[in-house]
């Protein structure tokens, strides 16, 4: 009887123990658990948004130096808890690099757009959007949205995300450029699940 209680509190503590693990993965690892949006996905359209904004021929700024950028903000449209500042941050880090564009620093943007807001009944409109760019020194205001779509059937969800972003000209309220990023991700449970 003792021998068995042993065996069994030996075999639990192996369970435990085999349950609490850590370990460091690379950044670039990709992460295919679920159905949920994850750092890949976020890194994938990131990337094929800046590739997109890569190729785009903008006409120089105001003072014939290179177009100056105001990233507004990405929308979340979908049911989850998507980190759309980490998407901003990404696309805005990526587009430093690629030294095709000057970029307006963000807080100085939601500090000034707060100002204009305070000012004008609490929201911007297309007059107050020019005012903020005029304000800023920008030539173009960058702004999106993700979306997602989600359907399941039994044990299996199919998930459906789409980045769609604008470039908009500050003074005419063009939008000069516009594309859309598109994932699909299909993930089955277990049984035991």
């Amino acid at each position: 009887m003792t021998r068995i209680l042993w065996l069994a509190l030996a075999a639990s503590a192996c369970l435990l123990a085999a349950c609490a693990t850590s370990h460091y993965v690379r950044p670039d690892e990709v992460t295919e658990w679920d159905y949920t949006y994850s750092d890949t996905d976020m890194k994938l359209l990131a990337e094929k948004m800046v590739l997109s904004l890569a190729d785009l021929s903008l006409p120089l700024g105001k003072d014939g130096a290179k177009p100056t950028l105001a990233f507004l903000n990405i929308g979340n449209r979908t049911s989850q808890h998507i980190d759309t500042e980490g998407i901003s941050e990404k696309i805005l880090v990526a587009l430093v690099k690629l030294g095709k564009f000057r970029i307006v620093d963000r807080d100085l943007l939601k500090q000034q757009a707060k100002e204009i807001a305070l000012q004008e009944t609490q929201r911007i409109d297309v007059e107050g959007a020019v005012k903020l760019g005029n304000l800023i020194g920008a030539d173009y205001f960058l702004a999106g949205d993700v979306m997602s779509i989600e359907k399941t059937k039994g044990a299996t969800t199919l998930a459906y995300y789409k980045l769609t972003m604008r470039l908009v000209n500050v003074r005419t309220s063009e939008i000069v450029w516009a594309d859309e990023q598109e994932l699909k991700k299909k993930s089955s449970k277990a049984w035991y699940e």
